[in-house]
């Protein structure tokens, strides 16, 4: 259990949020995905991201609302050198995640 987040092993905690973003901007080539990465790990946040070959970047966040609403917010600010013009936020039931969040190649 050691490292695991506390959602897990906790029926009366929960994850109650998966959201699935589409963040627009000057997002790709500022380390964006690697911020997001890190910064979803230090949350304990599990999912998803990477770049699409339409300059955006996608990514699905898992975990507790408090938790994800946040790094949804850090997330319209990004990394250093980027410029977010947008996010598009939508609740999902996609499945395709494990323990951890993932660096997906680009779609």
């Amino acid at each position: 259990m050691h490292g695991e987040p506390s959602w897990l092993f906790d029926p009366f905690c929960m994850p109650n949020v998966q959201k699935h973003l589409i963040i627009s901007g000057k997002v790709q080539g500022v380390g964006f995905r690697y911020w997001l990465q890190t910064s979803a790990d230090q949350k304990e946040i599990f999912g998803w991201t990477r770049n699409l070959k339409s300059g955006q970047v996608e990514a699905l966040l898992v975990g507790e609302k408090i938790i994800v609403d946040k790094l949804i917010r850090e997330c319209k600010l990004g990394p250093p050198n980027s410029e977010v013009k947008n996010i598009e936020i939508d609740d999902s039931e996609d499945r395709s995640f494990g323990r951890s969040f993932e660096i997906l190649e680009t779609i």
